[in-house]
C-alpha cells in the first residue's frame, strides 16, 4: 500500500507528511485495527509501532523471569558437559541457546591419525555432543541420548579448530531430531550429520550439579 503524501499548514508555512493507513483494510486512519502479527521489533505491516505488539509489567516481568529460568537452564547443561571427565581430553569451549549448540576443539596433535588429519571419531563426537546439547536445551526434565546419528565427511583437516553446530529440527514419533554441521576455523565445511535423540533415565533437576 502506497503512502499518500498530504500537506499541513503551520506558522512557518506548509508542510508536507506521510499518511499511511492499513495494508490489510485498505483503510487511511490515524488508528490501529490490530489485525496483523507484528515483526519481531514490534512493527506492523504499514511500519509503524503496532500498539498490539506493546507489553505491560506484568506481561514483561514474567518474560523476563522466563528468561532468566531458560539462560539458568542453558548455563547448567553448559557447566554439566564442560565437566564431564572426558572432556578434559578435548579441551572443548561451548555455547547453548534455544534449540541450538556449538562446540569449539582445539585441535591437537593427539587428535591427528597417521595421515595427519583429525581422527574421525573426534568429528563424530564433537557432531553428536553439540546435537545432544542442542535438543537437551528444550528438554529440562532429562538428560538427552542419542539412538542413532549418521554423518559424513568431506573433507580432512590437521589444524586449527573443530567447530560443531547443531540445532533441533523436530520430533519424530517420541524421537527428538537435530542436525549438525561441522567446520574449520576458517569457516569451510569438513562434515555433516544428523540423527535422532530420546530422554534417558538420569533426571536433570535442581539438583543436577557438576562437581566442583
Amino acid at each position: 500500500m502506497e503512502a499518500d503524501k498530504k500537506t499541513v499548514r503551520t506558522s512557518k508555512g506548509l508542510n508536507e507528511y506521510t499518511c499511511v493507513g492499513c495494508p490489510l483494510t485498505r483503510n487511511r486512519t490515524a488508528w490501529c485495527f490490530r489485525l496483523c502479527d507484528p515483526d519481531v521489533e514490534g512493527n506492523g505491516r504499514c511500519g509503524r509501532i503496532a500498539p498490539h505488539s506493546l507489553k505491560g509489567r506484568t506481561q514483561l516481568s514474567i518474560e523476563n523471569y522466563e528468561k532468566k529460568q531458560l539462560e539458568a537452564h542453558y548455563e547448567k547443561l553448559e557447566r554439566l558437559y564442560l565437566t564431564a571427565p572426558y572432556n578434559e581430553y578435548w579441551d572443548p569451549g561451548v555455547r547453548i541457546s534455544q534449540g541450538e549448540a556449538e562446540i569449539l576443539i582445539p585441535i591437537q596433535e593427539k587428535f591427528l591419525d597417521a595421515a595427519g588429519a583429525v581422527h574421525a571419531s573426534i568429528c563424530f563426537t564433537a557432531m553428536v555432543d553439540s546435537a545432544v546439547l542442542a535438543i537437551n536445551s528444550m528438554v529440562e526434565s532429562a538428560l538427552v541420548v542419542a539412538v542413532n546419528f549418521d554423518t559424513h565427511l568431506a573433507r580432512p583437516v590437521g589444524n586449527g579448530e573443530l567447530i560443531a553446530r547443531s540445532r533441533f529440527v523436530g520430533m519424530s514419533g517420541n524421537h527428538y531430531l537435530a542436525e549438525s554441521v561441522l567446520t574449520d576455523s576458517e569457516g569451510q565445511e569438513i562434515g555433516n550429520g544428523n540423527g535422532a535423540f530420546t530422554e534417558s533415565d538420569a533426571a536433570l533437576s535442581s539438583d543436577t550439579e557438576p562437581d566442583t
